[in-house]
């Protein structure tokens, strides 16, 4: 296994690093928190402890933790009328290691359509979706894991598609609870154009690194993410807001420090153990706080929060990730199935 990721992470990798971050490419939708637990630890994760097999579409490396036949639901009624819905399955095939396959799907909804003069001629749907099938192999105290995607969009008549993977890594300590982890998220290529001849955007390529740890005789978990680590600055500048002029009138970049550029490659979430079934979660990204700010104030932009609640067989997650004071928030919804526990054995 680490013969074939190191020869899919040379031929793919390098190019990919010089990618943008998220809103300049395309398939965006892939960066939208698979589950509620990991939207409410801040949106994103590499890593984590107990992660029970569902953040495998984080960082492959964690599907460790998955039994098989455990099968994963979520919803996000997302903004306006779109719909975001993910299915996580842990496939039941006895090998070394584990396989597991996703799925998400993203609907965008129905609009109308007009011809020049704005006459309505019918109806047309858009829609993004990604097939993954995710494979992991625990060596000691390193586990290392990899995921192809089949990735898709649709709008009308027009189709665009690509072929991604992810590839991570985890390091658990042997004795205390504490996990470093690190992944190449969204690497790949496109293999069909909305139109023929386009210039391609990027994939959001996303390299992180990750650790968890649980202290000592404390009931918290806390969970730190650096996103983005291929490039620095992703600081954006919109040339419409916050332009300054020197005494020519000339435009002046807007200075942005060093402290706040290392701010906005960040996540932090913090789950609370209140009880062995019942957990409390919160999380903050600094960066969606920074680009959710309005010139009259952020409110609680780049926060999130929520709780998970589980019984014999199922767990049942709940998030709330806060964004801009007009376009309020997203919830999402998760439910874990143990099938071994629920249906009845032959």
């Amino acid at each position: 296994m680490r013969a074939f990721l190191f020869v899919i992470l040379s031929l793919f990798v390098p190019p990919a690093l010089a990618q943008p971050p998220g809103g300049q490419g395309s398939f965006s939708f892939l960066n939208i928190p698979p589950n509620a637990r990991v939207a409410a630890l801040g949106g994103t994760a590499a890593t984590a402890l107990s992660p029970e097999g569902h953040y495998f579409l984080n960082n492959p490396a964690l599907l460790d933790s998955a039994a098989r036949h455990q099968l994963t639901l979520s919803f996000v009624p997302y903004f306006a009328s779109t719909r975001y819905y993910t299915v996580q399955y842990g496939l039941p095939v006895k090998s070394r290691g584990y396989w597991a396959a996703g799925l998400q799907y993203l609907s965008f909804g129905t609009f109308d359509q007009t011809d020049l003069l704005g006459n309505p001629t019918g109806t047309f749907s858009a829609n993004d979706f990604a097939l993954s099938l995710t494979h992991a192999r625990t060596e000691g105290n390193f586990t290392l894991g990899a995921t192809l995607k089949a990735v898709g969009s649709s709008i009308d008549t027009y189709s665009a598609f690509a072929v991604a993977f992810d590839l991570g890594g985890t390091w658990k300590h042997p004795k205390k609870d504490l996990v470093i982890g690190l992944v190449a998220r969204n690497a790949g290529f496109r293999l069909k154009e909305y139109t023929q001849g386009a210039d391609p955007p990027d994939l959001p390529f996303d390299l992180q690194m990750g650790v968890t740890v649980k202290p000592e005789h404390l009931p918290v978990r806390a969970t730190l993410t650096a996103h983005h680590l291929q490039r620095f600055d992703i600081v954006y500048n919109d040339p419409a807001q916050n332009v300054t002029y020197d005494l020519n009138g000339n435009p002046l970049p807007r200075k942005v420090s060093f402290p706040e550029k290392v701010l906005r490659h960040l996540a932090l979430g913090l789950e609370f153990l209140v009880h062995r079934n019942v957990h409390l979660m919160a999380g903050y990204h600094h960066l969606h706080r920074q680009e959710g700010k309005l010139a009259t104030g952020s409110g609680a932009a780049g926060f999130s929060f929520g709780a998970a609640v589980q019984a014999k067989g199922f767990q049942l997650a709940y998030a709330r990730s806060l964004y801009t004071p007009v376009a309020g928030g997203s919830s999402h919804l998760s439910l874990r199935l143990d099938l071994n526990r629920i249906l009845p054995k032959k």
